[in-house]
């Protein structure tokens, strides 16, 4: 069995979708299947090429070869067909889906949803197709080190840390969580870390917020993209991880702070909203008034102990270890290939 990945160009993948391929990548390696990037130029009976992400004309192309020669292929949406990542840009997205995207998933073996909210919608844009969910795994061996990842970083003991990193993009709700933390009540020092990069309009139009706003808001960091394994500090460090997103199909950022033991912030459309919802985490709504009073609920607790923080990296360990999930990725690439061998 070979596998073959077609992703989107690097730009379009930074931070959680280049993590979590590059994680299932190394997954399937350690269990002998190898990843190519080339798509076969003929067909051989034990192919199967994974398309992940949307919205790329190469792909449609490589799909329409693969049919051709008769190599199967499968293709994982990424949340890119959630609601919010619908309606987003809709008048462009719904003439090419109709006359590109629709064809070209609907004649894959599989799509793939990383949790069950994804798959129901997917059953909803395609009732016919076959979808699987297989959540995506950890992206390091990375554990709770938060002393030491706070010394090597320079943030005092006495002081609460907020972070935020990820993609600085109008999906993740950063603007929410600026605007829930202006007038928020605080019993003690506390400070917004910001970790993360986008389209530089965006992004300045967020520093000019906080600037105008400065009165309001606790002091705020803005440290540009951090990415690989100088990202783990941060994780480790950090008091709460925020994602406030208007629409995560998973949510990996989530995951990488439960992995060491933070507690994170997120929103109702991410899965973790029931994953965390039994005190290992704050689940809202994607607006300003639930973010708020998240953060609310998060301040009048009193910071994590460091037992507290093991127990919820040992259940993420426990549930989203590779060793665990891969093995459910390369039945499912043979079940691919079986109607075929």
């Amino acid at each position: 069995m070979k596998i073959v990945f077609c992703v989107p160009p690097p730009e379009q993948r930074v931070g959680g979708l280049d993590s979590a391929i590059g994680a299932l990548r190394d997954a399937l390696g350690i269990l002998g299947v190898p990843i190519s990037d080339e798509v076969p130029t003929a067909p051989d009976g034990e192919t199967v090429v994974h398309f992940h992400g949307l919205w790329q004309p190469a792909h449609s192309r490589h799909a329409k070869a693969c049919l051709a020669r008769g190599t199967p292929y499968v293709v994982s949406p990424h949340g890119m067909l959630e609601p919010w990542a619908w309606r987003h840009k809709w008048w462009k997205k719904w003439p090419y889906y109709k006359l590109v995207e629709q064809r070209y998933l609907s004649r894959a073996r599989a799509l793939v949803a990383t949790a069950a909210s994804e798959a129901g919608r997917l059953h909803h844009f395609l009732p016919r197709a076959r979808v699987e969910t297989l959540p995506l795994g950890l992206t390091s061996d990375a554990r709770p080190d938060y002393e030491n990842a706070r010394r090597q970083l320079g943030w005092k003991p006495e002081e609460r840390v907020l972070l935020y990193l990820s993609r600085i993009h109008v999906k993740k709700g950063l603007d929410l969580l600026l605007h829930a933390l202006a007038h928020s009540v605080r019993s003690e020092p506390t400070r917004l870390v910001i970790v993360g990069d986008g389209e530089p309009a965006y992004v300045r139009s967020l520093q000019d917020f906080a600037k105008q706003h400065a009165a309001d808001l606790l002091p705020i960091e803005w440290k540009g993209a951090i990415w690989g394994t100088a990202r783990w500090p941060y994780f480790q460090g950090a008091d709460l991880f925020c994602l406030p997103t208007h629409s995560e199909n998973f949510g990996l950022a989530v995951l990488e702070a439960c992995q060491v033991g933070t507690p994170a912030l997120t929103t109702t459309e991410t899965p973790w909203g029931t994953e965390l919802s039994s005190g290992r985490g704050f689940i809202g709504r994607p607006t300003v008034e639930s973010i708020r009073q998240s953060l609310v609920d998060y301040f009048q607790q009193p910071r994590w102990a460091a037992e507290k923080r093991a127990a919820l990296a040992d259940w993420a360990h426990a549930n989203f270890d590779w060793k665990t999930l891969a093995p459910r990725y390369a039945a499912f690439y043979r079940s691919i290939l079986s109607p075929i061998s």
